[in-house]
């Protein structure tokens, strides 16, 4: 891999013609449709607040943040912070080791 596409990360695209490339039968534009519907399944259940497994990768999740007390940086003044869902991902081990392999020494 390129050291410039190391830094610039995937893209969609870079998926799709990963599709492409990969299984044959398929034209550019179904492969996009694969990609499409496989994004879609994982929005629409997040947004229904179930979670995604996905073996050997991880699993995305919503997770609810409870109302806290903060303070305003500029003024000092003690505010209320609403309760908030935020977006998680806890990756799998496989995952994991591929990141950050484990050593002998750190086990």
């Amino acid at each position: 891999m390129a050291e410039s596409q190391r830094r610039r990360g995937r893209t969609k695209a870079d998926l799709i013609d990963r599709v492409y490339e990969r299984h044959g039968g398929v034209t550019k534009s179904e492969a996009a449709k694969i990609v499409d519907t496989i994004f879609s399944t994982v929005k629409t259940a997040l947004g229904e607040g179930r979670p995604v497994r996905i073996k050997n990768f991880g699993v995305f999740d919503i997770r609810s943040r409870p109302g806290r007390k903060g303070v305003n940086p500029a003024t000092g003044e003690e505010i209320m912070i609403r309760p908030s869902r935020g977006l998680a991902f806890r990756p799998a081990r496989l995952l994991k080791n591929l990141v950050a392999p484990v050593t002998e020494e750190k086990r």
